[in-house]
C-alpha cells in the first residue's frame, strides 16, 4: 500500500462545501440549520481571530455522519473567521486507509470526524475525534441519555473550546 503525508492527504482533500455536496437533500438540510446554532462570543471571536499562525485543517468524515454535520461545522466558522486557517476534507475511507496508520490507530478503531490541526508545514499540532472531550469523556451510556442534547447542539460550545485548547 502507498502511502500519504499529511500534506499530500490536505491537497487532494476537497472543500467543506465539495463534501457537503455529496450528501442527500435531507443531510445538506441540516448544515444551515446546524449552523444556525454556532453561535460564538466576543471573547472566542477574539481569541480566533487573533490567532496569528497558519494552521492548516485536515477533515476525515462524510456528511451523512452528525458528528461530521456538528464539528466539521464549527471548525468551518473558524476558518470564516481567520485567513491564516485553511480546512480540508477527505472520506472517511481516506482517513481510515492513511491517517490511521500515521496517528497508529487501528483502521476499527478510526472515528468520523477526525481532525487533525497542522502547522503550516503540515506537521500535527493536535486533534479532534468525533466528539468534544466532554462529551467523550461520558462514556457511551451517557451518551445515549444526552444524545438528542448533543445532536440539537447543546455541546457546540464543548466543540469550540476543544479546538481552541489546540491552537492557543
Amino acid at each position: 500500500m502507498v502511502d500519504m503525508t499529511f500534506e499530500e492527504l490536505f491537497n487532494v482533500g476537497v472543500s467543506f462545501e465539495s463534501a457537503v455536496g455529496e450528501g442527500t437533500k435531507e443531510e445538506r438540510a441540516r448544515i444551515p440549520k446546524n449552523n444556525s446554532r454556532i453561535i460564538f462570543n466576543n471573547e472566542e471571536i477574539e481569541k480566533i481571530v487573533g490567532i496569528k499562525k497558519k494552521y492548516n485543517f485536515l477533515v476525515s468524515g462524510e456528511i451523512w455522519c452528525p458528528d461530521f454535520q456538528i464539528n466539521a461545522l464549527v471548525l468551518k466558522r473558524f476558518v470564516e473567521l481567520n485567513p491564516n486557517f485553511d480546512m480540508s476534507v477527505i472520506t472517511l475511507g481516506r482517513g481510515r486507509k492513511f491517517i490511521s496508520k500515521l496517528l497508529k490507530i487501528e483502521k476499527e478503531d478510526f472515528k468520523a470526524p477526525t481532525i487533525l490541526f497542522l502547522d503550516e508545514n503540515f506537521n500535527l499540532v493536535g486533534t479532534f475525534i468525533e466528539r468534544p472531550k466532554k462529551v467523550r469523556d461520558m462514556g457511551v451510556e451517557k451518551f445515549e441519555e444526552i444524545k438528542v442534547d448533543y445532536y440539537k447542539g447543546k455541546y457546540i460550545k464543548d466543540t469550540i473550546n476543544d479546538f481552541l485548547n489546540i491552537l492557543v
